[in-house]
Formats: structure tokens, sequence, C-alpha cells
């Protein structure tokens, strides 16, 4: 029997991935409907991740306009020609990894309950409908809400308050990015590294990964052997 009832998951390199030649294609095409430099598109929107991370930057829209105000552009009209391809990218680029439903479906048919902790922007929302994840999982707690990205532990204890778990019955199975493993260990979690074989590593900060001492799977089917057959009752 497993010694936890709740499993949270990370989202991104964990349920699902990124793929980036369709991501950064999208974010190229963004810049050139707005009349701007690629290179420099892609550096000002990456200065306003953290903003919009914890909900500082709310939508899509406000996001274009503070990175194209970063290039001197404050048309509106290009304004939302980026933000409509921001929301089309995320919907083109993001996948479940092979197994993923599945498995969710497999973990719930074991009675084990199920929620996601996620540092994402605001247009994360608009793949929220298209990979079912309401339907999958019971908890979903996104940075940009929370108010606080992880490691930080106000996001885990913002997910034990929401969904009335606690710490020593929990899971958390990540990545390891932003030393999330870590984090959630620290709080008295149980860990699992899902370490996929392909991650959107241009996405990956080398110096925030997570220690190399937490047990480990490569694959849904290796996460279900681990897990075991029954939640601690």
């Amino acid at each position: 029997m497993a010694p936890f009832s709740w499993i949270f998951f990370d989202l991104f390199d964990t349920l699902c991935t990124v793929d980036e030649t369709v991501y950064y294609a999208g974010k190229r095409a963004a810049a050139e409907a707005a009349g701007v430099d690629p290179e420099a598109f892609l550096g000002a929107w990456a200065s306003t991740s953290a903003e919009a991370s914890i909900g500082r930057i709310k939508t899509p829209f406000d996001r274009a306009a503070k990175a194209l105000a970063k290039l001197g552009v404050f048309d509106r009209t290009a304004v939302g020609e980026v933000a409509r391809r921001d929301v089309e990218t995320i919907l083109a680029s993001v996948v479940y990894y092979e197994g993923a439903p599945e498995c969710l479906a497999a973990l719930r048919s074991r009675g084990f309950r199920l929620g996601l902790i996620s540092n994402a922007t605001a247009t994360t929302a608009f793949v929220v409908g298209p990979l079912k994840l309401r339907e999958r999982l019971d908890l979903l707690v996104f940075s940009y809400e929370a108010g606080v990205v992880k490691p930080d532990p106000a996001i885990f204890r913002k997910a034990l308050e929401r969904s009335g778990a606690d710490a020593s019955r929990s899971l958390f199975v990540g990545d390891g990015a932003n030393h999330e493993l870590d984090a959630a260990r620290a709080l008295g979690w149980s860990t699992l590294c899902m370490d996929h074989p392909r991650k959107a590593l241009s996405f990956r900060d080398p110096d925030g990964l997570s220690g190399p001492d937490h047990p480990r799977v490569t694959s849904f089917p290796d996460l279900l052997a681990w897990i075991g057959d029954a939640p601690a009752g």
C-alpha cells in the first residue's frame, strides 16, 4: 500500500511536453506580424515571464502589450495579433507525453486523489480544456492564480489547503525543475522525479534543478509500478 493518498503532478516536462520547434516558430511569426526583430522579441517576451507567472500580468493581451512596449511598439492591433498567436502557439505546442492520460486514469481507478501544481502564465488556461485537466485531476493549482511560484513553500501549502490533504500523505511528481522536488520534500511530502528522456531543454535552468537523491522513473508504466496498487487508508 502506498504511504500517500494524494498525488500532485507538475505539468510541463512531467505530464506534458512543449514542442520547441512549434513554440519558437509561433513566437517568430508573432514578432514578424508585429514588425519587430524576432530575437529582440524573444528577449522582451522572456523578460515578462516572472510577472506573468505570478499573475501580475493577467492576460495574454497584457503580456503582449508589455513585451512590445519594451521594443517601442504600442499599436493595439499589433498587441492583439501577438496575444492571439500566443494562445495559438500554446495550443499547438503543448501535448501529453505518451501514456500520461492512461496513467492518470489508472491512478484514479486505484483510489488516489490527483492534483496539479504548476508554474504557468495565464496563457496556460487555454490548454486546460483541450487537455481535459479538470476531468482528469481533482485540483489544479497554477502559479498565476496562486500569486507564487515553485519552489516557494506557499504554493505547496496552497495545494494542501485547497485539497484538505496532509503533507505526510502526499506525493509530488515532477521533472525537478525550479528545485520543486527539494521544496516538496522539505515540507514533508514524498517525492518522485519523472525523468523523461525528451524535455523542452530551452526552458530549463540547469542551476535550478532539484538534487539527484529523489526516487526516479522514466516512464508512466514505471511510475505506476513504483506507486503501487492502493493509497494509504
